[in-house]
């Protein structure tokens, strides 16, 4: 009975011990009760002052026991604590970590599945890749085995072409050859004809008669040397055309523009030309020292006085209006475009257009410049060009070039046949 009641209390005072400490009070207090916590896990509460019975034995006959003074109980020695229920505790721990577990699991599948399906994603990728360069392998391969062969056709076309050209060029080389040694004379016609031609571009482009005369008169040289009388019909058509080209006017072209061009430096030389005034007759108002004059010498100082009271004097004559600076500036320019006018007539041969510029320079020298001796030298220049013819009648073609022409011609088609 005794050992119960014991055991009761021992129990009471490990669940006193276990309760935590009331939040609610001061950081001393919780001190304190944690201290005395720390003490009751090591020494047992004092029992009551009363020892009631066992409300569980009622049917005891023991008595109950006197009132023990109050102090600290005997310690059993080797009593071991009461164990702690852990139960509730250790089941949620439990189910969390099988939680946490089914969560990794979860996860480390979903990952799995998502990485799947990216490789499986980037071999389809990279196989439509594959087929796509090997696709495009394939048009590259086809594109240059088709200009492989286009090209081995053009060079076996190209290669054709070259034989038959060779070919050709043998057969001319032979030609020309079998003409060196057959008809040696034909390149005396041939040098002939050329300075024909010559000639004629010297006299039609270049104005040269004198040159033209001489490029034919080494033709026909070239036409004696050949020593063949049937050529004569073409020596006699040179004959002509040289003695036309002589016959015509000798045309010194560049001394008329040198000419030119000095009489056009010598306008900012020239001085314009002042208006001089004649003089009005004067009144005779001379008294005479006869007395018998007095009347006429009286009227003759009145008149006198009166003129000379009021001075109006009387100009006869044209009276032209004075230039301006800026009007002779134009006109010293225009002066001189006319003259540059004239110098492009003689090389054009506008007969026409040269003596309309001559006449106006002419003409506006003697109107607006004073006569001094710039102005004589430049009029006596202008008046010896004046006279001078520039356009020249040259011949359209020269009566020799056809038919030297058709000689060679003839002889050249005789040759390729074989005649």
């Amino acid at each position: 009975m005794t050992d119960n009641k014991d055991k009761q209390k021992r129990r009471h005072a490990s669940a006193d011990a276990q309760k935590p400490a009331d939040v609610s009070k001061s950081p001393i207090i919780a001190a304190d009760n944690k201290a005395d916590s720390a003490t009751a896990n090591t020494v047992p509460p004092a029992p009551s002052a009363e020892i009631k019975t066992d409300s569980k034995n009622p049917d005891s006959n023991v008595e109950s026991k006197p009132k023990q003074p109050a102090g600290p109980p005997p310690v059993p020695p080797h009593t071991p604590p009461p164990a702690t229920p852990h139960n509730k505790g250790g089941k949620s721990g439990v189910i969390l970590a099988i939680i946490a577990i089914i969560i990794a699991i979860v996860l480390a599948g979903v990952l799995y599945w998502h990485g799947h399906n990216q490789a499986l994603a980037q071999a389809e990728q990279v196989k439509q890749l594959e087929q796509k360069i090997q696709g495009q392998q394939q048009q590259v391969d086809d594109a240059l085995a088709e200009a492989e062969s286009k090209q081995a056709k053009q060079l076996a076309k190209v290669a054709s072409q070259q034989e038959g050209l060779n070919e050709q060029i043998s057969g001319v080389s032979r030609k020309v050859l079998d003409l060196d040694t057959k008809r040696p004379n034909d390149w005396m016609l041939a040098e002939a004809e050329y300075l024909v031609r010559m000639a004629g571009r010297k006299l039609w482009l270049e104005q040269d008669g004198k040159s033209a005369a001489m490029m034919l008169a080494n033709a026909d040289e070239r036409l004696a040397a050949v020593n063949d009388p049937s050529l004569t019909p073409i020596r006699r058509a040179l004959a002509d055309d040289i003695a036309a080209i002589k016959a015509l006017p000798n045309v010194d072209r560049d001394g008329m523009a040198i000419k030119l061009n000095s009489v056009s430096e010598q306008v900012e030389k020239l001085t314009l030309d002042k208006v001089i005034m004649e003089e009005a007759q004067e009144p005779d108002f001379e008294i005479s020292g006869s007395v018998k004059d007095w009347k006429e010498n009286l009227q003759k100082s009145w008149h006198s006085f009166s003129e000379n009271f009021v001075t109006v004097r009387r100009r006869d004559g044209k009276v032209e209006a004075l230039l301006s600076p800026q009007q002779h500036w134009y006109l010293s320019e225009n002066l001189k475009g006319t003259l540059l006018q004239a110098q492009l007539a003689v090389y054009r041969d506008q007969q026409e257009i040269f003596d309309s510029a001559l006449a106006k320079a002419q003409e506006w020298l003697t109107t607006y410049y004073a006569d001094d001796s710039v102005r004589q030298s430049m009029l006596e220049q202008i008046k010896q060009l004046s006279g001078k013819k520039i356009t020249v009648d040259y011949p359209e073609k020269f009566s020799a070039q056809d038919k030297l022409k058709q000689l060679l011609d003839d002889r050249l088609q005789r040759l390729l046949t074989g005649q």
